[in-house]
């Protein structure tokens, strides 16, 4: 396998993230039509990387960390022009920047103190995301701000819900790491004895 074939998916991610100052300055501009294919075309990049990474099994340490950071970054770089807009309610972005900082902050946790806890997305991360690429579509598109406001406070509760998932799966995580290392130290003291 080539190196730059086994390498579109990170070619992919950084250019997702290349792709965002362009989406903010379209924004900026009062282009939303330009604005919107960016998105949709960072969204596309995204599942296509994903795809092929998995398919080929070429993923890569880099982009573990670079692709959930390229789709945040342009997720929420669209939700902080949206509001600044006044097309979505304020308070939305700020809700999934807290819950993405928690849980960054939760994985920085984990790597210095060496958990062994799975941290991948689960898919009521991945639904809540979906559900905030659709509503912010519609909100190109167009569509009647009542009804994209019902749909980003639904994405507000997809987004607090899969922030509790995320915790009761670290702490169910942890116990069961710690359950095992007890019953270890149980069995060594048994053999030693």
């Amino acid at each position: 396998m080539s190196f730059i074939f086994k390498n579109i998916p990170n070619m992919l991610t950084i250019l997702r993230m290349a792709a965002v100052p362009v989406f903010a300055a379209m924004m900026m501009e009062k282009n939303l039509i330009a604005a919107a294919v960016i998105f949709l075309a960072a969204e596309i990049t995204d599942v296509l990387d994903g795809i092929i990474a998995r398919h080929y099994n070429i993923i890569s340490p880099f982009g573990k960390i670079a692709d959930p950071f390229a789709d945040k970054l342009m997720q929420l770089t669209a939700l902080f022009m949206l509001a600044q807009r006044k097309l979505i309610p304020g308070i939305v972005p700020w809700l999934v920047f807290f819950k993405e900082l928690f849980l960054l902050i939760a994985g920085l946790y984990i790597l210095k103190n060496r958990k062994r806890v799975d941290m991948s997305s689960k898919w009521y991360g991945k639904l809540a995301s979906t559900m905030l690429f659709v509503a912010i579509m519609l909100v190109f598109f167009n569509v009647d701000s009542t009804i994209t406001d019902i749909i980003f406070w639904i994405c507000v509760a997809a987004t607090i819900f899969a922030a509790i998932m995320y915790i009761v799966n670290y702490f169910n995580q942890v116990e069961k790491i710690k359950n095992k290392e007890l019953l270890k130290k149980e069995e060594e003291e048994v053999s030693n004895n």
